[in-house]
């Protein structure tokens, strides 16, 4: 099982190859539910500070991670998926096979 800085290094090696890095955030008090990844231009480097001192809740299990992650792997009970608790809620994080193009 990976730690929370292994896996944090692991996401800026996949940023700078280009890797579609995907994070998945879950609002349990308003039940919002946003996707976010590198392929939209966001500034992943200065998220990646706050997940720092986020609490890592480290390997999700397929029968605790989101639904939505089934859109993304081919077979979710491989997937590396990795969860950090926010004050309202969770977020989940993996690290895609696929590319963005340059």
């Amino acid at each position: 099982m990976k730690t929370k800085e292994d896996f944090l290094l692991d996401v800026r090696a996949a940023i700078k190859r280009n890797q579609v890095v995907l994070m998945m955030l879950h609002n349990t008090e308003t039940g919002e539910f946003s996707e976010y990844s590198n392929d939209y231009g966001i500034d992943f480097d200065e998220i990646l500070s706050d997940f720092v001192e986020m609490p890592f809740i480290g390997h999700i299990p397929i029968s605790k991670a989101f639904e939505e992650w089934q859109d993304y792997f081919e077979n979710p009970d491989e997937a590396e998926i990795y969860g950090f608790e926010l004050d309202d809620g969770e977020v989940q994080m993996a690290i895609l096979d696929c590319f963005i193009k340059p």
